[in-house]
Protein backbone atom coordinates (compact mmCIF):
# COMPACT_ATOMS: atom_id res chain seq x y z
CA UNK A 1 0.00 0.00 0.00
CA UNK A 2 1.46 3.34 -0.97
CA UNK A 3 0.43 6.93 -0.37
CA UNK A 4 0.47 9.27 -3.35
CA UNK A 5 1.00 13.01 -3.11
CA UNK A 6 -2.78 13.50 -2.80
CA UNK A 7 -2.86 11.64 0.53
CA UNK A 8 -5.11 8.86 -0.77
CA UNK A 9 -3.99 5.33 0.11
CA UNK A 10 -4.28 2.90 -2.80
CA UNK A 11 -3.20 -0.72 -3.11
CA UNK A 12 -0.23 -0.88 -5.47
CA UNK A 13 0.19 -4.58 -5.86
CA UNK A 14 -1.91 -7.71 -5.99
CA UNK A 15 -0.89 -8.98 -2.53
CA UNK A 16 -2.12 -5.92 -0.64
CA UNK A 17 -5.46 -5.99 -2.48
CA UNK A 18 -5.75 -9.70 -1.76
CA UNK A 19 -5.01 -9.19 1.92
CA UNK A 20 -7.74 -6.54 2.17
CA UNK A 21 -10.24 -8.90 0.52
CA UNK A 22 -9.22 -11.84 2.68
CA UNK A 23 -9.55 -9.97 5.97
CA UNK A 24 -12.94 -8.37 5.29
CA UNK A 25 -14.89 -11.64 5.91
CA UNK A 26 -13.08 -11.94 9.25
CA UNK A 27 -14.24 -8.47 10.23
CA UNK A 28 -17.84 -9.43 9.47
CA UNK A 29 -17.41 -12.65 11.44
CA UNK A 30 -16.02 -10.78 14.44
CA UNK A 31 -18.99 -8.42 14.43
CA UNK A 32 -21.70 -11.07 14.11
CA UNK A 33 -20.24 -14.12 15.88
CA UNK A 34 -20.27 -13.90 19.68
CA UNK A 35 -17.52 -16.54 19.97
CA UNK A 36 -15.14 -15.12 17.35
CA UNK A 37 -13.05 -12.97 19.66
CA UNK A 38 -13.18 -14.95 22.87
CA UNK A 39 -12.56 -18.30 21.20
CA UNK A 40 -14.70 -20.35 23.57
CA UNK A 41 -17.89 -22.11 22.68
CA UNK A 42 -19.97 -21.09 25.69
CA UNK A 43 -18.77 -17.59 26.58
CA UNK A 44 -21.01 -15.55 24.30
CA UNK A 45 -19.14 -12.35 25.11
CA UNK A 46 -17.11 -11.68 21.96
CA UNK A 47 -15.72 -8.18 21.60
CA UNK A 48 -17.84 -6.86 18.74
CA UNK A 49 -20.88 -8.79 19.90
CA UNK A 50 -20.83 -6.71 23.08
CA UNK A 51 -20.83 -3.56 20.96
CA UNK A 52 -23.92 -4.81 19.14
CA UNK A 53 -25.62 -5.47 22.47
CA UNK A 54 -24.89 -1.92 23.57
CA UNK A 55 -26.39 -0.63 20.33
CA UNK A 56 -29.49 -2.69 21.10
CA UNK A 57 -29.77 -0.89 24.43
CA UNK A 58 -29.77 2.44 22.61
CA UNK A 59 -32.76 1.24 20.60
CA UNK A 60 -34.62 0.66 23.86
CA UNK A 61 -33.73 4.15 25.05
CA UNK A 62 -35.70 5.55 22.10
CA UNK A 63 -38.84 4.61 24.02
CA UNK A 64 -38.07 7.43 26.43
CA UNK A 65 -38.62 9.90 23.60
CA UNK A 66 -42.29 9.04 23.93
CA UNK A 67 -42.26 10.75 27.33
CA UNK A 68 -42.46 14.11 25.60
CA UNK A 69 -45.81 13.15 24.10
CA UNK A 70 -47.38 11.55 27.17
CA UNK A 71 -48.63 14.03 29.75
CA UNK A 72 -49.13 11.37 32.44
CA UNK A 73 -45.57 10.12 32.05
CA UNK A 74 -44.29 13.69 32.33
CA UNK A 75 -46.22 14.10 35.59
CA UNK A 76 -44.71 10.87 36.92
CA UNK A 77 -41.18 11.95 35.95
CA UNK A 78 -41.72 15.34 37.57
CA UNK A 79 -42.91 13.65 40.79
CA UNK A 80 -39.84 11.39 40.84
CA UNK A 81 -37.64 14.42 40.24
CA UNK A 82 -39.26 16.33 43.09
CA UNK A 83 -38.73 13.45 45.52
CA UNK A 84 -35.23 12.50 44.39
CA UNK A 85 -33.67 13.30 47.79
CA UNK A 86 -36.16 11.12 49.63
CA UNK A 87 -35.69 8.28 47.13
CA UNK A 88 -31.92 8.52 47.54
CA UNK A 89 -32.27 8.26 51.33
CA UNK A 90 -34.59 5.25 50.88
CA UNK A 91 -32.10 3.42 48.65
CA UNK A 92 -29.22 4.17 51.03
CA UNK A 93 -31.22 2.85 53.98
CA UNK A 94 -32.20 -0.32 52.09
CA UNK A 95 -28.56 -0.81 51.11
CA UNK A 96 -27.49 -0.46 54.74
CA UNK A 97 -30.15 -2.92 55.93
CA UNK A 98 -29.13 -5.44 53.26
CA UNK A 99 -25.46 -5.10 54.17
CA UNK A 100 -26.18 -5.37 57.89
CA UNK A 101 -28.41 -8.46 57.68
CA UNK A 102 -26.14 -10.13 55.12
CA UNK A 103 -23.13 -9.69 57.39
CA UNK A 104 -25.04 -10.82 60.47
CA UNK A 105 -26.38 -13.91 58.69
CA UNK A 106 -22.92 -14.84 57.40
CA UNK A 107 -21.43 -14.50 60.88
CA UNK A 108 -24.24 -16.41 62.60
CA UNK A 109 -24.26 -19.26 60.11
CA UNK A 110 -20.46 -19.58 60.07
CA UNK A 111 -20.11 -19.66 63.86
CA UNK A 112 -23.07 -21.89 64.70
CA UNK A 113 -23.19 -24.29 61.72
CA UNK A 114 -22.38 -27.89 62.50
CA UNK A 115 -19.82 -29.73 60.37
CA UNK A 116 -19.31 -26.63 58.23
CA UNK A 117 -22.49 -27.27 56.24
CA UNK A 118 -23.73 -23.80 55.39
CA UNK A 119 -24.74 -22.05 52.21
CA UNK A 120 -23.37 -18.74 53.47
CA UNK A 121 -19.78 -19.06 52.32
CA UNK A 122 -19.14 -15.31 52.01
CA UNK A 123 -20.62 -12.01 53.07
CA UNK A 124 -21.77 -11.46 49.47
CA UNK A 125 -23.80 -14.68 49.66
CA UNK A 126 -25.31 -13.34 52.86
CA UNK A 127 -26.11 -10.04 51.11
CA UNK A 128 -27.75 -11.95 48.26
CA UNK A 129 -29.91 -13.78 50.79
CA UNK A 130 -30.66 -10.47 52.50
CA UNK A 131 -31.79 -8.78 49.27
CA UNK A 132 -34.09 -11.68 48.45
CA UNK A 133 -35.48 -11.80 51.99
CA UNK A 134 -35.89 -8.06 52.63
CA UNK A 135 -37.64 -7.54 49.29
CA UNK A 136 -39.84 -10.61 50.04
CA UNK A 137 -39.03 -12.27 46.71
CA UNK A 138 -38.03 -15.54 48.38
CA UNK A 139 -36.35 -17.61 45.66
CA UNK A 140 -35.61 -20.37 48.14
CA UNK A 141 -32.08 -20.99 46.84
CA UNK A 142 -30.53 -20.09 50.21
CA UNK A 143 -31.93 -20.52 53.68
CA UNK A 144 -30.46 -20.50 57.18
CA UNK A 145 -29.97 -23.93 58.74
CA UNK A 146 -29.36 -22.97 62.37
CA UNK A 147 -32.01 -21.80 64.81
CA UNK A 148 -30.16 -18.55 65.44
CA UNK A 149 -29.97 -17.99 61.67
CA UNK A 150 -33.71 -18.57 61.38
CA UNK A 151 -34.27 -15.98 64.10
CA UNK A 152 -32.17 -13.46 62.15
CA UNK A 153 -34.18 -14.32 59.04
CA UNK A 154 -37.40 -13.64 60.91
CA UNK A 155 -36.10 -10.22 61.95
CA UNK A 156 -35.03 -9.48 58.38
CA UNK A 157 -38.52 -10.07 57.07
Amino acid sequence: VSTQSTGVTTPTDVTSAASINLTSPNILTNITDPNAVSGTEDSGTGGWYVVLRVCRVFRVIRVFKLARRSENLLILLKAVGNTSTELFVLFVMVFMVVLMFGSIMYTVEQTTATEGKTQFTSIMNGCWWSVITVTTVGYGDMSPKTSLGMAVGTLAM
